[in-house]
């Protein structure tokens, strides 16, 4: 039975970070700091349910597992807030499945913002490329784990992408 994990994961997923951070907001803690120990919180989130959920091994789990959280992530049942890319809880779950997800989404982000000078198009790239890097390093398994999980992140870049194509988003120039 798989739509127990699925479910579960999802309403994990959908745990409001913002929102349970909003105390610590207030207390006056920094900024900067404070959106750090949200992606690392997000991460973990994807981390832990990958851990408990997923372990079975058995791809078709993983996938279901890992895309039920990000769904929760973007898709929350708890708020209505609709504005997370779920990058912070794909790379905790994809990087429990296979320990090279992390450094492999980061060297293809790193090409997309070097080439492109936009952070929207590093990440957009890194996401894009992802599946299939992870196919050859990894095996495709993992490629058909992190799939489902990529197409959900690069929907939620469309309006970024958008905003960069109309000359909206910062860019770096290099010197």
């Amino acid at each position: 039975m798989i739509v127990g994990p699925a479910l579960a994961s999802y309403l994990v997923g959908s745990l409001p970070i913002a929102r349970l951070a909003a105390p610590a907001r207030e207390a006056g803690v920094s900024p900067r700091w404070l959106r750090a120990g949200m992606i690392a919180a997000d991460a973990l989130k994807g981390l832990l349910v990958m851990g408990f959920l997923g372990a079975s091994g058995n791809p078709y789990v993983q996938s279901l597992v890992a895309t039920a959280v990000v769904a929760g992530q973007q898709w929350p049942f708890w708020t209505s807030e609709r504005d997370e890319r779920g990058l912070a809880v794909a790379a905790g779950a994809l990087t429990l499945v296979t320990p090279i997800a992390a450094p492999v989404w980061a060297v293809l982000w790193a090409i997309g913002y070097v080439a492109s000078g936009y952070l929207t198009a590093g990440s957009a790239f890194a996401t894009l490329l992802f599946p299939l890097a992870t196919g050859f390093l990894a095996g495709w398994p993992f490629a058909l784990v992190s799939l489902p999980v990529c197409v959900m992140v690069l929907e939620r870049h469309r309006v970024a992408v958008r905003r960069m194509l109309a000359g909206l988003e910062p860019r770096h120039y290099w010197r």
